[in-house]
């Protein structure tokens, strides 16, 4: 352990080492240590069973649970002794995360390589009714991401029978805001009777200026004394 905090574990024999950072805005860094040429360019990171690495187009790695996204592997930075930038990349194999660094022969060793792990959580509520209309809203918790600010949309469904599809109904509520409980997206929709029908939401959060999930978030379906 480092003054700083940063926690580096030591392969005897090897010329690689890694280290694990809790960094200022709370992500966890990941780096990598190539003491030499001999070191391994290779470094696996296996997560469990129901977390699943996705691989995006601008390098870094989306992490899946149950469909949701619930975490962030930012695009690898690595820099050589001289602070030039050496080439890394990520792959993915099933559920393992596969971290490649390809120094060219002019690179300055030792090599780091350092990813930083970002997460955030998408959150609604159950709809209810609050002054004869259905109501339902969307928010955001920070996590470890980066982000300041993301679009939230909120979206009422209504089920019109208990063998139909769930539908749109209404007009989704879009807002953009900070992180946190007190600021909310809010979609409402008059009941024209208090016949019992089933109701649910789903939210989207699109971080600005950064990497999230097309995914929707999806509340739980409640019975409520409102039939449109």
């Amino acid at each position: 352990m480092t003054t700083d905090g940063t926690t580096v574990m030591l392969r005897n024999g090897s010329e690689t080492a890694h280290a694990m950072q809790i960094l200022d805005n709370g992500a966890i860094g990941a780096s990598v240590l190539l003491a030499g040429p001999d070191a391994a360019r290779t470094t696996q990171y296996d997560f469990t069973e129901d977390v699943a690495p996705v691989l995006q187009k601008t390098g870094a790695v989306a992490l899946y649970k149950d469909d949701v996204l619930v975490g962030v592997v930012e695009q690898p930075v690595s820099h050589d002794a001289s602070g030039a930038e050496v080439d890394s990349r990520y792959s993915v194999e099933g559920n393992r995360l596969v971290q490649t660094v390809d120094p060219d022969p002019k690179s300055a060793y030792p090599i780091v390589a350092q990813a930083a792990v970002a997460v955030f959580y998408t959150r609604g509520d159950y709809v209810h009714v609050t002054r004869g209309q259905a109501s339902g809203h969307g928010w955001w918790i920070k996590g470890t991401t980066k982000a300041t600010k993301a679009k939230v949309t909120v979206q009422l469904q209504y089920k019109p029978k208990k063998t139909s599809s769930w539908n749109r109904r209404g007009k989704a509520g879009v807002t953009t805001i900070g992180p946190g409980t007190s600021k909310r997206a809010n979609a409402r929709m008059t009941c024209r009777s208090q016949g019992r029908k089933q109701w649910r939401s789903w939210v989207d959060v699109d971080l600005i200026g950064y990497l999230d999930s097309p995914n929707k978030y999806y509340t739980s379906a409640r019975t409520l004394k409102c039939t449109l």
